[in-house]
């Protein structure tokens, strides 16, 4: 197991369209975390979202998640 580190830089995007089109949203970092306020289109049926985080050492990684979560 390597060394742990911190996340220096995250950023997080939405789509209502599977993913064609991507929305920047702001991000409340604080250290190793983060959190979203996402405000939903009114005729959205889904949600995808993906972060993208960049550590201490410059290593980046994106999770995209298309279709995360339904809407009613």
């Amino acid at each position: 197991m390597g060394e742990a580190v911190t996340a220096q830089k995250m950023t997080f995007e939405e789509s209502y369209n599977n993913g064609r089109t991507w929305k920047a949203v702001d991000v409340d970092h604080e250290g190793s975390t983060g959190t979203v306020d996402i405000d939903h289109p009114r005729n959205a049926q889904y949600v995808s979202t993906r972060l993208t985080a960049t550590d201490e050492t410059g290593t980046e990684v994106t999770q995209t998640t298309i279709r995360a979560y339904g809407l009613h």
